[in-house]
């Protein structure tokens, strides 16, 4: 009889047990997925006060360290430095979601080009967040701010540095091996989507052409070394 009953017993004992395993485990996940929130989306999210004086664009081509040169001359001027902050801040302007504006930026496929001509398309309303994030931080004083075609959207500003950093193609296909380890086929196929990519968004956005000197103030060549850029850069901005 006992063993009758402990076979009755059992199903119930092991439904109960599983029960209580699977909770624990949708807890403790839960609880995780709740404080694994992306880096960009926590870090530095905010837009800095800073003092009245120039804003400085930075547009580049792939490969010149134009991120790295705008953080050197951000340092050297002691102003505000946006870029990777952006697609945060544009997320919550927006309500969208980031991997989606990141997508916008990237202009990662035709789908995004045609998205524009709706008005109520959600790559219009990414773009139109972002360009009202560019305003809001250049309202702040002076700052230093990479892509998102910012040189368009301030094009009004009366204190506007518009720089544009390019280089020989050799030069930045060393680069980019160095910084994501590809070998030098990867890198210029990589060199040529990113400048694709980065050009299409921004005769999107302007309906002007990227990396045209007569749209910007400053075009330099980043062989000289981003030290001797980023000098460059700040020594125009003071005067």
């Amino acid at each position: 009889m006992n063993d009758i009953n402990g076979i009755f017993w059992a199903a119930p004992v092991a439904d109960v047990i599983g029960f209580i395993i699977a909770g624990s485990m949708a807890v403790v996940y839960f609880q995780n997925l709740s404080v694994t929130k992306s880096p960009v989306a926590t870090e530095s999210a905010v837009i800095k006060q800073s003092h009245p004086g120039i804003i400085i664009t930075i547009a580049r081509e792939h490969g010149t360290q134009g991120k790295k040169i705008g953080e050197l001359v951000a340092k050297e001027l002691g102003i505000p430095y946006y870029y990777k902050e952006m697609t945060a801040l544009a997320t919550k302007e927006s309500g969208l979601d980031q991997a989606y504006i990141k997508k916008v930026n990237s202009n990662d496929g035709e789908e995004i080009a045609q998205e524009l001509y709706l008005t109520t398309s959600p790559a219009k309303y990414a773009i139109e967040a972002q360009d009202e994030i560019v305003r809001e931080i250049a309202s702040r004083g002076s700052c230093v701010i990479v892509g998102r075609a910012a040189d368009y959207v301030l094009r009004e500003h009366k204190d506007l540095l518009r720089v544009f950093i390019y280089a020989p193609k050799d030069f930045r296909v060393k680069n980019i091996m160095a910084m994501y380890h590809d070998d030098e086929k990867s890198a210029k196929k990589n060199l040529e989507r990113a400048d694709k990519n980065r050009a299409e968004y921004y005769n999107l956005i302007s309906g002007q052409k990227w990396g045209d000197s007569h749209n910007y103030d400053l075009c330099i060549d980043a062989s000289l070394g981003k030290e001797k850029v980023a000098e460059i850069i700040s020594s125009i901005a003071r005067k």
